[in-house]
């Protein structure tokens, strides 16, 4: 994790000429991400004050995308990205168990982790120092991820909040040693609302917008041909296709409303 945390640091520092080689291109998951570049709360008029680099690691001996990954950052995310794979696997097997499943049932929709049908992705996230933080602009605005569920790994700089059952947000601080884990919205779906997908933001305040913020998120989606259904029969919420459903929300956080 401290390695993830370092390289990250070394790469997103550089010119950003040199970053523009790896950017995330139209309709691809995998790249990196320009400062405002992207808005996960679209009911905000300003784009998130962060970068991000979204790392697919595709078998190689299945790739069929040209993922290219920054030499100072490839051996230590890819070794974070096997160990959270492998923590993802048990926690699949834990929450089939809940939902009263068989073990490896939510196993069978994640099959295609790191082949070209899944995308689940490893996230370096990089919150600039700032001057200050323009009006209503956060540095990751108010969503859900889209996913089943979410490791994430914070630096020591506060800023993330969670959204309780009563509605407000409260701070989730940084506590060394440990990981952050969220439920996404499949695993809302998947659960017909007895697991809530956690709604989450990243907030900057009057002190710590002069400070740099770094987290890496490592996210477990379903296969992109998963079909998701209530377990409990109930058909609370109607069956989706999950590789569609991805495509669409993650596409629209690069969308700017105020050109339409």
């Amino acid at each position: 994790i401290t390695n993830a945390l370092s390289t990250s640091k070394t790469f997103f520092d550089q010119p950003r000429e040199k970053k523009e080689q790896y950017a995330l291109q139209p309709g691809h998951f995998h790249g990196w991400i320009a400062f405002e570049a992207e808005r996960v709360n679209h009911d905000r008029p300003v784009f998130d004050a962060r970068e991000g680099f979204n790392m697919r690691l595709l078998d190689r001996k299945d790739q069929t995308l040209p993922e290219k990954l920054p030499p100072e950052v490839d051996s230590a995310w890819k070794q974070l990205h096997n160990s959270c794979f492998q923590l993802g696997l048990h926690v699949l097997d834990l929450l089939s168990i809940g939902l009263g499943k068989n073990r490896d049932y939510l196993r069978q929709c994640h099959k295609k982790i790191g082949l070209g049908d899944n995308v689940t992705t490893l996230r370096a996230n990089y919150y600039p120092p700032l001057k200050e933080i323009k009006p209503e602009q956060a540095r990751c605005g108010e969503h859900s991820d889209y996913g089943t569920l979410t490791f994430l790994f914070q630096d020591e700089v506060s800023g993330l909040q969670a959204k309780v059952q009563d509605g407000d947000y409260v701070p989730v601080h940084p506590i060394e040693d440990t990981i952050v884990m969220n439920l996404g919205d499949m695993m809302q779906r998947w659960s017909a609302d007895r697991l809530k997908a956690t709604k989450h933001r990243v907030m900057a305040s009057p002190t710590d917008v002069h400070q740099l913020r770094q987290s890496i998120a490592f996210f477990v989606v379903p296969d992109n041909d998963a079909l998701i259904s209530c377990t409990d029969g109930s058909n609370k919420y109607p069956d989706i296709d999950f590789g569609n459903y991805i495509k669409s929300s993650f596409n629209a956080n690069f969308q700017d409303d105020t050109e339409n």
